[in-house]
């Protein structure tokens, strides 16, 4: 069945843009234009659509208030908005009923990319119980500007490294994390970098932006409402998690690409718990208490409280902020890998990690975190390169 896309811009010649851009799709989507928010609310009274794509500035309806309509008549649907920077800073300390932004102007691979993503995503992004949760939240998590101007470098037809690089020096936190991370043991680089351009080269782009997306989170967080929990400590659990999961990747492929999704989503595997206690602090407490009471694993009694585990939430709003698939399924598997079929997933490999994080890093603890899954290990065949993986992870925790 042919996914079906709505856009809407006022400007006839962008219409006229899009339509010529996504012509080669049209065996693959079905796509409809109109030019202004009450014809499109026409079309979603009339007809399910899986994206609609508008403009931040129409007359009459605007982007913000068109989109809130299309989230209260079709709740299902991707929505994404187009604007420029200055438009897209507003939006994102405002507006809750755009999944994704896209800034202007954008190029048919930009805009082709974008939706083949969120589509590629349904099975999360449609998720009932996920999108239950997420309605609840005061607002989606303000992403920090550093990450927006980042990720406008890399929509670009000829992304500069060195031009990301340099943004994120003008951060003094963010540069300071990047060469502490970038320089840590765990990379085994044999060169001391002390350029954050370097850092950006080396580290990999999806990695950058999880490290920006992590620290900016972390930082919002208001401990005083969470007593006796350790953001460090997670943040900690995190970066290693991410560290082994590169060095498992890196002993089962020669896939840069992959290693670096690994990497990424082994970071930012528990992303999800760090939006529910930055926003949902009341009603995550009763699971960090249910947790304290008895011992974990903490992924049950979130199923419990809350009917969704913060591997749901966090690829949930990763996909939305537009991270590439194995990064997003790396996220929503690391506690079921089956969920993504046979062979060598970014889910296995953070699964993996994951556990490993834990039993190394913490072999005295009494918490009981979630085990491996041996039978799906065993399933794959890959029961046998767990020593292996065990070693070489021994190694870089010590």
């Amino acid at each position: 069945m042919k996914r079906k896309i709505l856009f809407v811009d006022d400007d006839q010649n962008i219409l006229d843009s899009f339509r010529t851009m996504l012509h080669s799709k049209r065996k693959e989507w079905k796509c409809s234009y109109v030019n202004s928010g009450a014809e499109g609310l026409k079309l979603i009274e009339q007809e399910p659509f899986d994206v609609v794509i508008a403009d931040m500035r129409m007359p009459g309806i605007d982007g913000a208030d068109f989109l809130k309509k299309v989230a209260d008549i079709q709740p299902g649907t991707v929505r994404m908005i187009l604007s420029g920077y200055s438009e897209m800073q507003a939006l994102l300390k405002s507006v809750k009923y755009a999944h994704q932004f896209l800034s202007k102007p954008c190029s048919s691979e930009i805009i082709i990319n974008a939706i083949r993503r969120v589509t590629g995503l349904a099975h999360i992004l449609n998720d009932e119980s996920v999108r239950t949760v997420v309605a609840r939240l005061d607002a989606l998590p303000v992403l920090p500007d550093l990450y927006i101007k980042i990720s406008q470098e890399l929509q670009r037809s000829e992304p500069n490294l060195k031009r990301v690089g340099e943004l994120a020096e003008g951060d003094v936190g963010m540069a300071a994390t990047l060469m502490k991370v970038v320089n840590s043991s765990f990379f085994g680089f044999y060169e001391n970098i002390s350029s954050p351009v370097r850092a950006v080269i080396l580290l990999g782009t999806e990695a950058v932006k999880g490290l920006i997306l992590g620290v900016h989170l972390m930082e919002k967080i208001d401990l005083s409402l969470l007593s006796g929990y350790s953001v460090e400590e997670l943040w900690k659990h995190s970066l290693q998690t991410g560290y082994l999961a590169k060095t498992i990747a890196r002993l089962e492929t020669t896939d840069e690409a992959f290693v670096e999704s690994c990497f990424t989503a082994g970071m930012l595997h528990d992303v999800g718990k760090l939006v529910f206690v930055t926003q949902m602090d009341s009603l995550y407490q009763p699971v960090l208490d249910s947790v304290r009471q008895i011992g974990g694993p903490i992924v049950d009694f979130e199923n419990n409280e809350l009917g969704v585990s913060h591997a749901e939430i966090g690829a949930y709003l990763l996909g939305l902020w537009g991270f590439n698939e194995n990064v997003v399924t790396g996220v929503h598997g690391h506690h079921a890998p089956a969920r993504y079929g046979t062979g060598l997933t970014s889910a296995l490999v953070v699964h993996v990690a994951n556990t490993l994080q834990h039993e190394l890093g913490y072999p005295e603890s009494n918490f009981i975190f979630s085990p491996m899954d041996m039978e799906y290990l065993a399933a794959q065949g890959m029961d046998e390169r767990l020593p292996d993986w065990i070693e070489a992870c021994k190694k870089h925790m010590e």
